[in-house]
């Protein structure tokens, strides 16, 4: 099934089987995001969850426009998981609470590298411009087409190209220069 102005009419109206497409619709897709920028398979299906809660509940403000409403989804899912880093900043949680909270049998060394890669990544996505951002997201972390991204975006295929080349240079020059050690002045 594929998400038709009716189907999201009933999800709206509170119809529980309507959400339960929804939700077998999305959620992979969403769970694969968020543990791809959190690195933390339990946080990601919280954050999952929490996604699809706060889904229902602005579902009134969504307005169909012909477009697949994942992107809608994600760019909830984005905000729930910045609102978390923002709430564990506060709260001064070190990546190494992190480390302990996930620490599964791997080694603890190697994520606490990954959790910092991660962090320079995430850094270097914040300086790109909202279109180049929301190119190289839903490319890479969406797992999207350049077909499908210009379907949701509205932008010609040709145009996504485009800016996930220049984001992918854009961040390559960035990352290129924080591994750079300062010259001397």
């Amino acid at each position: 099934m594929t998400v038709t102005p009716a189907l999201i009419d009933a999800a709206k109206a509170g119809d529980g089987a309507a959400w339960t497409e929804l939700y077998r619709l999305y959620q992979g897709r969403v769970l694969a995001f968020l543990v791809r920028r959190t690195g933390n398979r339990a946080l990601a299906e919280d954050l999952t969850q929490d996604t699809f809660v706060r889904a229902m509940t602005g579902i009134g403000n969504y307005q169909f426009t012909g477009t697949d409403m994942g992107a809608w989804i994600i760019t909830i899912a984005r905000n729930l998981m910045h609102d978390h880093d923002k709430r564990r900043s506060t709260r001064r949680e070190s990546a190494f609470d992190v480390v302990a909270d996930t620490d599964a049998g791997i080694r603890v060394e190697e994520l606490v590298i990954a959790i910092v890669e991660a962090d320079r990544v995430f850094a270097a996505l914040a300086a790109l411009n909202d279109h180049q951002r929301t190119a190289v997201t839903l490319r890479y972390w969406g797992g999207l087409s350049s077909k499908e991204i210009a379907s949701r975006t509205g932008l010609r295929v040709g145009a996504v190209k485009t800016l996930t080349y220049r984001a992918r240079v854009n961040l390559r020059r960035r990352l290129s220069e924080e591994a750079s050690p300062a010259a001397p002045r």
